[in-house]
C-alpha cells in the first residue's frame, strides 16, 4: 500500500504558508487512520493487511513541522513499520516572491530484513498570484540501506491553483539516487463539499534509468460521519520509491479515520450556523474599541482587526465555513486574517479573548436567517 508520507502532507501546508493562506499564528492539526487493505507488491502474492496512520502538524505563516507514521501487520505475521518527519519554513514575501526550504528524515523497516532511511533538503522559489502559484527548486540529501549510502539529488517544478471547493496541482520531478534516475510527472485535484472530501491523482514516470517507468495514479475520499469520526475509503497503484525503499504496487484499503474538525475549511457557504454561533438566533453585540479593515497585502484584500489589549482574537464567517479561526498578530494592536477575501457581501462575527462574539466598528449588522444578526463587510 503507498504510503502517504508526511513530505505529501507538509507540502500541502507549504502550498497553503507559501501562498499566505494560513490564517492563524499556529495551529495543530492530528489524526489517526485504523484501516484495513488488500496489497499486491510486484513479484508477490497478494496479502491482507491491518494499517495504523497517525499524523500531526503544526503550522504557522512562517513554518511548519509535521510528523506521519505507518505500522502495517500482514496476514503472514511479518509487519512494516515507516515514519517520516518533516520541517520548513518560509521567508518573508517579496512581491510575489516567497521563498521556502524544508527538510525531511525518515525511516522504514520490513519484517527483520529490510531498512531504509533517508534525509532529504529542498529549497524551492515561489510566485504567488491570488489563487495560483509557480514554484520550482533543487533538493539533495542521502539514502542510506544495506549496502550504505547513497546520495540523492534533483530539481522539481509546480504549478497550483485554488478555489473555494477544491484545488489542482502539476508538479515534475526528476531526480537521482546512486545510479537510478528517473522523472515523475504528476498531476493532483481535490475536491471538498460539505462532509465530503475527494482527492485523485495520475502520474507517468519517464527518462527511468534502474526506476522502471510506467503510469499510476490513486483515488482517496473522506465522509466525516461525527464531529471526531469519518469513512475513509481509497484504491491505486505506485511505483517503486527509491528513497524510502517501496517497490511497485497496488492497493485496497477502508477504514476510519479519527480527527477534531479542521480549524480552516475549503467551502465557504455554510448549510447550517452552529448553535454556538451568533446567527443560529443570537444577535451580535458591538464590540467596544475593536475595528476591522479591509487592507492590501502583495495586492490581495485582507481582513485586518485593529484593537489594544486582548491577546486571541478570533473570527468566523462564510469564509471560514463558520468554523472559529484565530488572526495573526501583527504588532501594534493589528491582527490579520492572512487569507485573502472573496470579493462581495461577507458576514461575519469575532471575539476577544474567548469573550463573547460580535461585531466591531467597521463594519455593518444585518439580520440572518436564523433569527439573529451578524456583522457585514464588503469587500470590493
Amino acid at each position: 500500500m503507498r504510503e502517504p508520507t508526511a513530505c505529501r502532507v507538509l507540502a500541502l501546508a507549504a502550498v497553503c504558508a507559501a501562498a499566505g493562506a494560513e490564517p492563524c499564528a499556529a495551529q495543530v492539526e492530528a489524526g489517526l487512520d485504523m484501516a484495513a487493505s488488500v496489497v499486491k507488491y510486484d513479484g508477490y502474492l497478494t496479502s491482507g493487511a491491518a494499517a495504523l496512520t497517525p499524523s500531526v502538524a503544526w503550522r504557522s505563516p512562517s513554518a511548519t513541522l509535521a510528523a506521519r507514521g505507518t505500522f502495517l501487520v500482514f496476514e503472514s505475521g511479518n509487519t512494516s513499520v515507516q515514519g517520516v518527519l518533516s520541517a520548513g519554513a518560509f521567508s518573508p514575501a517579496v512581491g510575489r516572491l516567497r521563498v521556502e526550504a524544508t527538510a525531511e528524515a525518515g525511516a522504514s523497516s520490513y519484517a527483520s530484513f529490510a531498512r531504509f532511511s533517508h534525509g532529504l533538503a529542498r529549497l524551492r522559489a515561489h510566485v504567488l498570484g491570488s489563487r495560483w502559484g509557480l514554484w520550482a527548486g533543487p533538493l539533495a540529501g542521502t539514502i542510506w540501506r544495506g549496502s550504505g549510502p547513497r546520495a540523492a539529488s534533483g530539481v522539481a517544478a509546480g504549478w497550483w491553483w485554488r478555489a473555494p471547493i477544491g484545488a489542482l496541482q502539476l508538479s515534475w520531478t526528476r531526480l537521482a539516487v546512486g545510479d537510478t534516475a528517473y522523472s515523475d510527472l504528476e498531476g493532483r485535484a481535490r475536491w471538498r463539499r460539505g462532509a465530503f472530501d475527494v482527492e485523485a491523482s495520475g502520474g507517468v514516470r519517464v527518462a527511468s534509468r534502474g526506476g522502471g517507468s510506467g503510469v499510476y495514479g490513486d483515488i482517496s475520499a473522506a465522509m466525516r460521519l461525527t464531529a471526531w469520526m469519518g469513512l475513509l475509503v481509497a484504491a491505486g497503484t505506485y511505483p517503486s520509491d527509491p528513497v524510502r525503499g517501496s517497490i511497485p504496487g497496488r492497493y485496497v484499503t477502508m477504514g476510519l479515520r479519527l480527527a477534531p474538525p479542521p480549524p480552516l475549511r475549503v467551502a465557504v457557504v455554510p448549510q447550517i450556523a452552529p448553535p454556538s454561533a451568533p446567527g443560529a438566533g443570537e444577535s451580535a453585540a458591538r464590540l467596544e474599541g475593536a475595528r476591522v479593515t479591509v487592507e492590501q497585502l502583495d495586492g490581495l484584500p485582507i481582513l485586518v482587526v485593529h484593537v489594544t489589549g486582548p491577546r486571541r482574537v478570533e473570527v468566523m464567517g462564510d469564509f471560514t465555513d463558520w468554523q472559529p479561526v484565530a488572526l495573526a498578530a501583527a504588532g501594534q494592536g493589528r491582527f490579520q486574517y492572512a487569507l485573502s477575501l472573496p470579493a462581495g457581501m461577507l458576514r461575519f462575527n469575532l471575539r476577544l479573548d474567548g469573550g463573547p462574539w460580535g461585531v466591531p466598528a467597521g463594519a455593518g449588522v444585518a439580520p440572518d436567517e436564523f433569527g439573529g444578526t451578524v456583522g457585514v463587510l464588503v469587500v470590493p
